[in-house]
């Protein structure tokens, strides 16, 4: 465990240099550290969405920088839309875009950091529930996405297929299933239980 003190500081604020900026992309630079920011959203909505039959709900496509399909949980931008959207209304929207499940209820698990070392951008989980199926999902015009909802007891043997395959997966679905695994039991977040035990 680190222990901090009163002696530690925050680093001295730099200045920010914009190396690239794309549509939809920026590379910066501070100090000497490079990343990634986004230019058109403030933020992304990573959805656990679990149904009444206890499946969870998750989305796989084709990813150009991996140069292969991605097993992931629905997730999108908050804020890339006309208009504004919230982060909760964001997730709504991309689980009925990507799966075509509406969700009754959401909430706000917690917001962190998706790449601390390479991207600013945050990443919100927020668990989806009282789901309904309304239509095929696939995502909007521009996407090619296929739905898996599988029963929480083969999502771990589903993913190690998955893998075996050579389809890549995110690693955010085990962060989904620690999450659903909680709301399962009903036991808080701040629980000091282990959550598989």
């Amino acid at each position: 465990m680190t222990k901090h003190t009163a002696n530690d500081e925050a680093p001295p604020l730099l200045s920010t240099r914009s190396l690239h900026e794309g549509r939809f992309l920026a590379l910066r630079q501070r100090g000497r550290w490079e990343f990634v920011e986004r230019v058109n959203a403030y933020g992304a909505a990573v959805v656990i969405a679990v149904t009444d039959a206890d499946e969870l709900v998750l989305v796989e496509q084709f990813r150009e920088p991996l140069q292969g399909n991605c097993i992931e949980n629905p997730a999108g931008l908050a804020g890339d839309q006309p208009g504004e959207e919230d982060i909760l209304s964001a997730a709504r929207r991309e689980l009925l875009e990507e799966t075509g499940f509406q969700a009754a209820q959401v909430e706000l698990l917690m917001t962190g950091p998706s790449a601390p070392g390479m991207a600013s951008e945050l990443l919100s989980f927020v668990r989806a529930t009282g789901l309904r199926r309304v239509h095929a999902g696939g995502g909007d015009g521009g996407e090619n996405i296929t739905v898996h909802v599988i029963p929480m007891a083969q999502v771990a043997p589903f993913l190690a297929r998955q893998l075996r395959y050579g389809v890549h997966v995110d690693p955010r679905v085990y962060a989904a299933l620690f999450f659903a695994r909680y709301h399962i039991d009903g036991r808080a977040l701040a629980s000091d239980q282990p959550p598989f035990s």
